[in-house]
């Protein structure tokens, strides 16, 4: 590892984009193990190892650690075996930064960012192997009037007042979903039956306002579709999807800086039903389920854009 130059991104932009930095992957995915690849579906999910210039050294999909040993022991033998014209590109790389369009552009530096953590909560029958203790994590973003909205108007000690709509039922959408064992879809705005978030001042203490956070969400779908991976796919039956959350919480909003200090919010309550890629094809019936919400941190580590930013309908 002391050879390589490590990042990880998401795939999905990367092999459909346009701007210089999909091009170059797209260049490094054609070399690689799905090359070409269509079908079962045309995902170029994997480990690449490349030189700078796009040239494939060696590549796999794999989570085993010796397999991936063996395959960055291939690229290194290959990557000493070249001369620095075939390693490097030609042109300076950073001519075209301007030109690559990632979401992390986009972060409300000014605005609220939030870490969203999903788990299984405690029941009975809970799996006796890595499921049992799987969690994943998301991020939701807000820009500056949209997290000042999340707030009563005035902030005065007993002042209440309902989140707008559109933004909680976009966490309806896009946070509050059952990634907690692998990936797994959004939700459409149709599928949104009860999304709310009522703030209350509770204190103002040195321009500090205190603000207790209750609220409600709860969406549902129906249609056809894969529950097992690759092996559904040719025959997907008719399926049920949801999630009912009741959201607990409290928040700290400086107001003389116009920004949150903290926010601490709980989404408990039940899940059920599967996605094609989300682990929950034995596992359909209702059961527990918890999100929270908290301030994150402003390093460029936590700059990652939220899972289904493109549905944001940001500009």
């Amino acid at each position: 590892m002391k050879s390589f130059v490590a990042s990880a991104d998401e795939v999905n932009r990367l092999q459909s984009g346009k701007d210089p930095e999909c091009v170059l992957a797209q260049k490094v995915f054609e070399q690689g193990h799905y090359a070409g690849r269509t079908r079962p579906t045309n995902t170029r999910q994997g480990i690449y190892a490349t030189a700078p210039n796009g040239v494939m050294l060696a590549s796999i999909n794999a989570n085993e650690p010796k397999a991936v040993a063996a395959m960055l022991q291939r690229a290194l033998d290959k990557w000493n075996s070249l001369s620095e014209t075939e390693r490097m590109q030609a042109g300076d790389p950073g001519a075209d930064t301007a030109k690559i369009n990632r979401p992390e552009k986009r972060y409300p530096a000014d605005g609220l960012v939030l870490r969203v953590f999903s788990r299984d909560l405690p029941r009975e029958k809970q799996p006796g192997d890595w499921r049992a203790r799987a969690w994943n994590q998301d991020y939701a973003w807000f820009q500056r009037d949209e997290a000042r909205s999340l707030l009563p108007s005035k902030l005065e000690k007993g002042e209440r007042q309902e989140a707008p709509a559109a933004l909680i039922r976009r966490l309806a959408r896009l946070n509050f979903v059952d990634n907690v064992r692998g990936q797994t879809t959004s939700y459409s705005d149709s599928d949104i039956e009860t999304a709310t978030l009522e703030s209350e001042v509770l204190s103002v203490t040195d321009s500090i306002a205190t603000v207790r956070l209750r609220g409600a969400t709860h969406a549902e779908r129906e249609g056809v579709w894969a529950i097992e991976g690759f092996k559904d796919m040719k025959a997907p039956a008719k399926h049920r999807l949801g999630m009912d959350l009741k959201l607990f919480g409290t928040a700290e909003f400086d107001t003389a800086k116009g920004h949150f200090v903290s926010f601490e919010l709980l989404a408990l309550g039940t899940r059920f039903g599967a996605t094609q890629y989300n682990g929950r094809h034995d596992d359909v019936e209702p059961a527990p389920i918890g999100f929270s919400l908290s301030l994150a941190g402003n390093t460029p580590a936590e700059h990652v854009a939220p899972a289904f930013y493109w549905s944001y309908g940001w500009r």
